[in-house]
């Protein structure tokens, strides 16, 4: 949780040095970071405007059912045990606290993502939709844990920059 809470001190920092505007800060990690970038908008939701997420986990026990073995194993000496820490894999499970999230929020993820499967990304989806939260949904049919074709790169760098725009600029 100390991660987390680093994430404020670090918006905290960025607003009271006059770097950025109150309901202009955005968020945005891959893979763990975007783990970081979903508890940063579910855990501070006054703080963040707008956030992308890439391939980030978002449900511990999703998660553990889904991914590869040897990630399992990794992930347990890591985050906890899925059978002896449930408990606090649910508390750190950002998906159980959307109902807080207010940043409009860019998902993107690639269909053969082994490491962290897809399901992560549609649980925000749904969940945010549902909700009305402004969402957008980029899904990479040829690519797995994170970008590695060019044009795909081309087309989330320029999906996250026209996200940030609108959303923390309102700019077309």
């Amino acid at each position: 949780m100390n991660a987390v809470r680093d994430i404020e001190a670090c918006a905290e920092w960025l607003l009271a040095s006059g770097v950025a505007e109150p309901g202009r800060l955005g968020i945005m990690g891959s893979s763990y970071g975007g783990f970081m970038t979903t508890a940063g908008i579910t855990e501070y939701p006054d703080l963040f405007a707008a956030a992308a997420t890439i391939a980030g986990m978002v449900n511990f026990e999703t998660f553990f059912a889904h991914t590869e073995p040897w990630m399992a194993a990794v992930s347990r000496i890591e985050y906890g045990d899925p059978d002896t820490d449930a408990d606090l894999l649910r508390r750190l499970s950002p998906i159980h606290k959307m109902d807080r999230v207010r940043a409009a929020t860019l998902v993107i993820h690639g269909a053969n993502d082994t490491n962290v499967p897809v399901v992560e990304a549609e649980q925000v989806v749904e969940t945010l939709r549902s909700r009305g939260v402004p969402v957008e949904y980029l899904l990479f049919p040829d690519e797995g844990h994170g970008l590695t074709r060019t044009a795909n790169i081309l087309a989330a760098t320029s999906a996250i920059v026209g996200w940030f725009r609108r959303h923390l600029l309102g700019a077309g």
